[in-house]
């Protein structure tokens, strides 16, 4: 299959997005033929088209660029192709999708951003505004495409409940291998390490975490980290300074993430905005116990399953009672590690890449003999050329 993933940002992205295109699109080329079309520095394999950030804080220090839709471009490098992969609802998206329905070559739209994480990030906690955005992103995007990738059941429901009807596909970010432990009385006799993964942005509510631990009983035998970069970096830190707490903070390697999670006894969430949550999805497939918020614009509480791990979004004193009592409990903890492990095996990597593969044939399939035949041209874009050169 020859296909264009179309993709505002790839290199050096640290939302959920980009790190899963780009573990999609490194596992499909191992039976594919793959272009990227991305804005950011030319690659092998990879289409530049011109790119910008809007001058926002918090999009900078997300690592956002946004992708201009260069019309011929695209035209050239669809021309060439069996389908397209469109990964994000932005001017890119937009522009990419009418391209591909007018050359006529079939589409597939990839839910991987929330309204609430657009808005959120630019401090606008706005129900009506939020629901404006699905409207006209489902009539502007999501409609137009032959199908949807959405990673969760919770993410389908969301835009079908907002008038999405074309089909969808549910297929998890899923779980990579990573070096999971085995959770034993003994390691609760150690400092409780509480691990916290993802952007250091307003959604996630690090701050809630921060607050809690501050509140427990156990507080001097926690230590508390923080893995991730993000807008509120600074802010954090200085709340855990208010606390009088010594937090860990920062982004960290793949490595160093690995040893983190070997050494965490829990796995804390408190974002209200998660599609599917592939940090607490990796943490289960290592072995560690998850308390998340219970939110209702999240998929992470369906992940959990068990209400005895979940607290009130946005509350610091029940996610306090929370540790607490969870610390009083090892047992408890030890049961909770061995269940997530054996739940993150129903949603490997690799199940994840099969099952795409197969939407993306049933996509081709139903589009069969819609698209008119293709034609040489002289300027058609030399994909095998660009695979090694790196340009566009």
């Amino acid at each position: 299959m020859r296909m264009a993933f179309v993709t505002d940002t790839y290199e050096d992205g640290i939302a959920g997005g980009v790190v899963s295109a780009v573990r999609f699109v490194e596992a499909l080329r191992r039976r594919h033929d793959v272009v990227v079309v991305a804005a950011g520095r030319p690659a092998p394999g990879k289409v530049c088209i011109p790119g910008f950030q809007l001058p926002l804080h918090a999009m900078r220090e997300n690592r956002i660029t946004f992708g201009w839709p260069a019309r011929k471009t695209l035209e050239r490098v669809f021309a060439d192709v069996d389908l397209v992969h469109i990964n994000f609802p932005f001017l890119l998206g937009f522009g990419a999708v009418r391209i591909a329905r007018r050359v006529g070559v079939p589409a597939v739209a990839a839910f991987h951003v929330q309204p609430e994480n657009v808005l959120r990030n630019i401090r606008i906690h706005s129900p009506r505004g939020e629901a404006w955005l699905y409207r006209a992103w489902v009539r502007g995007f999501f409609q137009r495409a032959d199908a949807v990738i959405c990673p969760s059941w919770f993410a389908a429901e969301r835009l079908q409940r907002y008038g999405l009807t074309v089909p969808t596909h549910v297929v998890s970010n899923g779980a990579p291998p990573v070096r999971g432990h085995a959770v034993s009385a003994a390691h609760f006799a150690q400092p409780h390490v509480v691990l916290c993964v993802g952007r250091l942005a307003a959604e996630k509510r690090q701050d809630v975490v921060i607050d809690a631990v501050a509140r427990c009983r156990h507080r001097s035998r926690i230590r508390l980290i923080i893995a991730g970069a993000g807008p509120l970096d600074a802010a954090l830190r200085a709340r855990a300074r208010r606390h009088g707490l010594e937090v860990e903070f920062g982004y960290v390697s793949n490595e160093r993430l690995a040893q983190l999670r070997a050494e965490a006894h829990l796995f804390v969430h408190a974002s209200e905005v998660e599609l599917e949550g592939m940090a607490v999805l990796e943490a289960m497939a290592a072995g560690l116990p998850i308390l998340a918020a219970d939110s209702p614009d999240s998929a992470v509480p369906r992940l959990v399953s068990r209400p005895d791990f979940l607290f009130r979004p946005g509350d610091p004193a029940d996610l306090a009672r929370q540790l607490d009592r969870l610390f009083d409990t090892p047992a408890v903890l030890i049961e909770a590690a061995r269940r997530n492990r054996e739940r993150a095996a129903q949603q490997s990597f690799d199940r994840s890449v099969h099952q795409l593969e197969l939407a993306y044939e049933t996509v081709l399939a139903n589009a069969d003999g819609r698209r008119p035949d293709r034609v040489d041209r002289p300027d058609r874009l030399d994909l095998a050329s660009t695979r090694h050169q790196g340009a566009a």
